[in-house]
């Protein structure tokens, strides 16, 4: 027993324009391309306090040239202070390191909202190279802090030779740890590259 159902020509026209409501509303309520503000802002920010970092470990750097110039001249004076101010400006990185380390939060918070999952993987490994970027700028900042007193110790007592190879070692592992900040630093800018293509339309 064959039973045909015919639709009318207007029937066909409803069921048409439903369908066309459907996925309208389908795409204005559930775009396929979604970037929540809040990552967005949150990785401004983030980029704003990293520029003061990379400004502020500049100044960090150039200090340590000048105590190594002091040192040569044998201005011990000199070489204090610019130990103190380099303490000091070291201890305000750490606050910066901080404050971005709080950005990268937020941008985690509201990765599971991006839309489509491949921004929401590119973004996810972006944060996630940020977030080991922060971990080993403490230790770099925790490392040039151990040198600065070191070497102020040096100079009080020019006399403690096994200080000249802790100054070594702690250059030796800032280094290091500067190299693998420019690899992650290298991992994330490519990430949110690709990520900034997808919303780039």
């Amino acid at each position: 027993m064959n039973i045909k159902f015919k639709l009318k020509p207007r029937h066909i026209l409803l069921v048409g324009a439903a369908i066309a409501v459907v996925l309208g509303l389908r795409y204005i309520v559930f775009p396929p391309n979604y970037l929540p503000s809040e990552f967005s802002d949150a990785r401004i920010k983030g980029a704003l306090v990293a520029q003061k970092i990379v400004e502020l470990s500049r100044g960090t750097l150039s200090r340590l040239s000048e105590v190594s110039r002091y040192d040569q001249e044998r201005n011990t004076p000199e070489a204090l202070i610019a130990i103190s101010n380099a303490l000091i400006a070291n201890r305000e990185n750490q606050v910066e390191a901080i404050r971005l380390s709080s950005q990268l939060n937020a941008m985690a918070e509201n990765l599971s909202r991006i839309r489509p999952a491949r921004a929401r993987e590119l973004a996810t490994q972006a944060v996630t190279a940020e977030v080991a970027l922060v971990s080993r700028l403490l230790y770099y900042n925790t490392y040039l802090s151990q040198l600065f007193e070191t070497l102020k110790v040096k100079f009080d007592k020019p006399w403690v030779s096994y200080l000249d190879g802790q100054v070594g070692d702690l250059i030796t592992k800032i280094n290091d740890e500067a190299q693998a900040i420019n690899e992650l630093n290298k991992e994330f800018n490519s990430y949110m590259a690709e990520f900034d293509k997808i919303f780039a339309g």
